[in-house]
Parts: C-alpha cells; structure tokens; sequence
C-alpha cells in the first residue's frame, strides 16, 4: 500500500513541479486585436503572466506608436485607417514567447469587451481618489493587470453636489409622467457640496478628488486606462453635478486629462425627457458621443440606463460601445440570475463594438453601493464562479466590483484563469445563447473564432446533480473532443454523449471540437 502512497505522493510533486515551471515562462493573454479610431490618442497594455521582470517589444510597429519595453504599453496615433499586423513579445529569465497581434484603425472601438474595476460596490458614495489609486495598487501587485484587467473606473459621486437652495432641485421635481429619473439629496452628501463649475465651465471635483487631473497620468504609468462617470442629467444618482448643458465642456475635460473610458448614468436627465421614446432615450447619450468623439483620445463611451427602451436594440445608434441591459444587480443569487437570463435570447445584438452589460461583477467583497463598506459575498464560491462564466460567455463586459484591500485567494482564482477570460475576448464577439432546458439544467452554447463551441451546463438545482449531456441537444453527431475550461483539463474523446457531476448553482465549461 505505501508503494501506492509514494507514487501518487511523486506524480503530484512532479505535476506541481512541471506546473510552477510553466507559471513561471512568459506567456502572452488576451485578445488578439485592438480597434482604436484614426488620428486619435490610445494606449493599450500588453497582457503577459510570467516571472517578473519581464521585458516586452513590438515587431512592426507603424509610425506614430511606440511600446514601454519595461511595461509592455502601447501608445500612440496611427492617422491612416486599416489593419496593422504587429508581432508582440515578452521575455524573462526562464524564456521568450510572442503573439501576432492587429491594431484595427476605422471606426470602432472595444473590438473585445472592456475589462477593469469600478468603485461603485466597493466603496459607494465613500469613494475617495486616494481608494481608487490604492485598489490600482493591490489589482497591479496581484497580477490582475497581467490577465487583461485595464481599466480603473472612479464611479459617483466624485463631483460637488450643489446647495440645497440651488434652484436645480425644485427644477428636476418637474418631469413628464412615467418617464424613469433617479437622484438622491440635497442632504445625503454634505461633505461633498460647493460649487460645481469653474470659470470655463469645467466640473469642481469634491475634496476628496481635488486631484483628479493626474489620475491619468498615474494609471497610464502603471498600465493602466483611467475611467470616469457622469450623467447627461444636472446630477448624476448620488446627486452630484452631471453634465447636462456642458456635454462638449466635460467631453473636452475628459480627454485633455487623460481619461479613456465614461460610464454615462441616465439618472436625473429622466427629468428632462419628454417621454420613454427611442428617440428620448437616444438623444443624450447621442450628444455625448459626439463630444467625445470630437477629442484628441480615445474615449470608451459606457452607457448606463437599466434597459429601457429595449437598448440593445439602438445602443449602437448612440454612438455608444456597451450598454447597460438592466438595472443594478446585487451579490444574491435571483439578482445574478435575472440578469444573465434575461440576456438568453439577445446574441443577435452582439458583435465587437457592441456588447451587452448586465452590470459589474458580483465577485469577492461587494455591497458598498447599499451599507457604505463592502463586505461578505452572499453568493456562495459555485454561485460566483457561475457569474464570472456567464459573464465571459455572453461577451459582457468584465468590471471587477470586489474591494481589492478584501481580496483573498479564491475571488482572485475567479478572476485570473486565462482559459476563461479567452472566451470573453474571442474576436469573433458573439455572444451565448441558450439553446436547451431539461431536467432543471440550462446548456448555454458560445461559437468562437477559432471554429469550435464553448458549452456551459447550469444547474439550477439547490443540490449537487449528475448532468447528462446528449451531444444531440445541439445537433451534433460523431465524436467529440472536450476539455474543462476551469480545470484547463483534456477530457479526452467522447461519443454521442457526456456525464459530470455539476454543484448547486454551479457551471460546467466545455469546449468543444471535433473529433477526426
């Protein structure tokens, strides 16, 4: 029997030997273009786990671009529409590897969905600058850069709210029936009010951003894109000042400090619609898009309205590159599962440049935006890893809601499995449907690029459940080769059918080709 022991006790040394001599070898993650508009500022960050230090350079880059070697970002302008084909490369001690790699010049941008951390479930209405750089930080030392993570997002309120004898409240209590407006004060922030605008017009940041035009620059130092919020409202949902009135004023703030990506919160404009018509619901997010447009840099234009109007429908007449397809979504199960099944039947919407957001990521510590402080995730670890695999497979966008100071091992095994994120910045940019309900599990299926089908079985059950998958449910027929994207795990060939074991509200991720 100890023989037996010394055996396996061996084969896993020798399998954890091999496995950490291969974390340990440059490896280049992410997708495998980047879009960016002609004439215009951007930057991107080379995506590569591997040993520090790594060294990074760029094969034929164009004119106009050039590469950090030490951090691996790319910047620059490329005037001349069309597709650049560039090599990337990183190097360390242990090896070198290198990835083909297109700048797309035309007109789209987030060719793959945005992937980042916002502030709003991890600090709420108590966000602070010095939070913010803090969470950048610690995502940075824990290697979340590495797998794709780029952009930091300061959510409300950063802004000054307005005195409460400011003509603008009894204003915004005006508003036409049924149209949907939310914002909160006078009195909720008052540590947060004075006056809103300076002598050109530009957004007073609150005491606690007075620094906000070197956020930017901070972030691109460390590889990372800076985000910002507003509303097209007189004030966003925490009743701060929006941008109504000064869209191309904000706009021009915006890209001249540096920021390169907006979410754009309907909130309080909903007092100024003068109805729930497509054309209501477009125009400021139409307005805003242009006066972003209209600038130097690249701007990721984030639309947050909660759905209305059947947005992922026209979001991409609003010049918009994501859109927000329900409301806030919160860390319990139904919350979570609402939001990605109302999202089954609406592939059809989702093409690169356009994705459908069912809101930030309810993984790690969250609940900020409700008690002030984020704290204990009321979806078990099964439940979050479903939300990360949902949410890669229906191509959303991937914003980290966790307080990155509460981060622990198992949220960041959610957010650091390269095999997963792949599937969420495929460049085919097709979402999941689902194609097949039996027996309490749901069997989502995602094409991708390189030909072969991504599946995810669901079970919906409260208890663990043995999940029968016949390869007939999606017309399938002869063998087919499977392997377990969480477990990154060969399954072998299978014939006609396949069998696992599934946790309560848990996911099974396969990806499928087929057998010769």
């Amino acid at each position: 029997m100890k023989w037996i022991i010394y055996f396996f006790t061996f084969l896993s040394f020798g399998l954890n030997s091999q496995s950490q001599e291969t974390a340990l070898l440059p490896k280049i993650n992410g997708p495998r273009l980047y879009g960016a508009r002609p004439g215009k500022i951007f930057t991107y960050t080379i995506p590569a786990t591997g040993a520090e230090p790594l060294k990074y350079e760029v094969l034929n880059l164009p004119k106009g671009v050039k590469v950090n070697k030490k951090n691996g970002v790319i910047s620059g302008v490329i005037k001349a529409p069309g597709e650049y084909v560039i090599n990337l490369v990183a190097q360390n001690q242990f090896g070198k590897t290198s990835k083909s790699f297109t700048l797309v010049i035309g007109d789209k941008l987030a060719l793959t969905p945005p992937m980042g951390w916002s502030s709003w479930y991890s600090f709420g209405r108590n966000v602070t600058l010095d939070k913010v750089i803090r969470s950048a930080q610690i995502m940075k030392e824990k290697g979340l850069q590495k797998y794709g993570w780029s952009v930091i997002e300061i959510d409300d309120p950063w802004t000054n709210q307005p005195a409460k004898n400011d003509p603008i409240w009894e204003k915004l209590k005006l508003k036409a029936d049924g149209v949907y407006g939310y914002y909160e004060g006078p009195d909720n922030l008052p540590e947060r009010v004075g006056s809103v605008r300076n002598s050109k017009g530009e957004l007073i940041p609150n005491k606690f951003f007075t620094n906000i035009k070197k956020f930017p620059a901070i972030m691109h130092e460390m590889g990372f894109k800076a985000g910002i919020y507003s509303s097209p409202g007189p004030l966003t949902c925490g009743g701060v000042a929006g941008s109504y009135g000064y869209e191309f004023v904000d706009a021009k703030f915006f890209a001249d400090s540096g920021f390169d990506y907006l979410k754009y919160d309907w909130c309080s404009y909903g007092s100024l619609a003068k109805n729930n018509s497509k054309e209501e619901l477009i125009k400021p997010f139409r307005l805003m898009s242009d006066a972003l447009q209209a600038q130097k840099r690249d701007i990721v234009h984030a639309l947050c309205q909660y759905g209305m109007g059947n947005v992922w429908e026209w979001g991409n007449e609003s010049g918009g590159q994501l859109w927000r397809t329900e409301g806030d979504v919160h860390d319990s199960w139904q919350s979570v599962r609402n939001a990605f099944k109302k999202l089954s039947d609406k592939a059809v919407y989702v093409k690169p440049g356009n994705w459908n957001d069912p809101d930030i990521l309810q993984i790690g510590a969250v609940g900020a935006q409700s008690s002030g402080k984020a704290g204990k995730n009321h979806l078990t670890f099964e439940e979050q890893r479903t939300v990360m695999s949902m949410w890669c497979m229906l191509s959303a966008p991937l914003l980290i809601g966790a307080d990155m100071e509460q981060l622990d091992d198992a949220t960041l095994s959610l957010l650091t499995n390269e095999e997963i994120i792949a599937v969420n910045q495929d460049a085919l940019g097709k979402a999941a449907s689902l194609v097949k309900t039996s027996d309490n599990t749901e069997f989502w299926t995602k094409e991708m690029e390189d030909g072969s089908l991504v599946l995810g079985l669901l079970n919906l059950s409260n208890e663990e459940r043995n999940v029968k998958f016949p390869f007939s449910f999606l017309q399938l027929d002869g063998s087919q080769k499977l392997r377990n994207l969480w477990t990154k795990v060969d399954l072998g060939t299978f014939k006609d059918e396949f069998e696992t074991a599934i946790p309560a509200h848990g996911i099974v991720m396969l990806q499928l080709r087929k057998s010769n």
